[in-house]
């Protein structure tokens, strides 16, 4: 395979890759309302005092609610982010301990871990949903033979991360050691998030084309094989 060629497919995935997260990481995005005030106590908290931390964290996600009544949204996910700010707060300020600030990734690490523990002996791949649930390609797609193999392994990648993310934390809930748990708490979020997310794309795609499976539009059309796979999902 020439240079040339090999440039022009990184170019591609990178452009792929680029649009994805356009997508995911627009403005209006429920994972930036979310975590936002999170990320930023985390970092104030570490850095300065748990109290302006907090202030400044609330301060973030009222904005959001705010612009979210205002512009008449749902503000499931701006209060979401307000609520786990709340705890991680009070999880601080009631013991002092630094690594109670990972507290409420516990349990958000907990419950993606179980969806996909339980979502993959019932082939239905929890991948499969967030897929469907921000793409809303026909459900029946994801769970084709030549389609579904790729949304479970996907879905096996990310049971093994937030397994092991989940174990580290509860390892450094009691921990007093500021630095080691900003720096585990800061790695181990978007960074590792972001990751997580490029590798699922790529190898998902790739295992997609693998399979043969029928693109969205062929299989909303009912096409015969061979199938060309013009839409290939993630």
């Amino acid at each position: 395979m020439s240079r040339t060629k090999n440039m022009s497919i990184l170019k591609e995935k990178y452009s792929e890759i680029r649009d994805e997260f356009k997508q995911v990481f627009k403005g209006d995005s429920p994972f930036i309302k979310g975590f936002l005030p999170v990320l930023v106590f985390l970092l104030v908290a570490n850095i300065w005092d748990p109290r302006p931390g907090a202030l400044l964290g609330f301060i973030v996600g009222g904005s959001f609610a705010f612009l979210d009544i205002k512009k008449g949204k749902s503000v499931m996910y701006s209060l979401g982010g307000l609520l786990i700010l709340g705890v991680a707060f009070f999880a601080v300020l009631r013991s002092g301990r630094a690594g109670n600030i990972l507290l409420p990734g516990v349990g958000t690490n907990g419950l993606v871990f179980l969806l996909c523990l339980v979502s993959l002996p019932a082939k239905r791949p929890f991948v499969a949903w967030t897929s469907y649930f921000a793409r809303h390609y026909p459900l029946s797609w994801y769970w084709h033979p030549r389609v579904r193999p790729a949304y479970s392994e996907v879905t096996l990648l990310w049971l093994l991360f937030f397994g092991g993310r989940l174990f580290l934390q509860v390892l450094m809930l009691g921990s007093e050691k500021h630095i080691l748990v900003l720096f585990y708490a800061l790695f181990s979020g978007w960074p590792a998030i972001l990751t997580l997310l490029v590798v699922s794309y790529l190898y998902g795609t790739w295992r997609l084309r693998k399979l043969g499976g029928p693109g969205v539009e062929e299989y909303k059309r009912g096409d015969p094989l061979p199938w060309k796979g013009q839409k290939r999902g993630f």
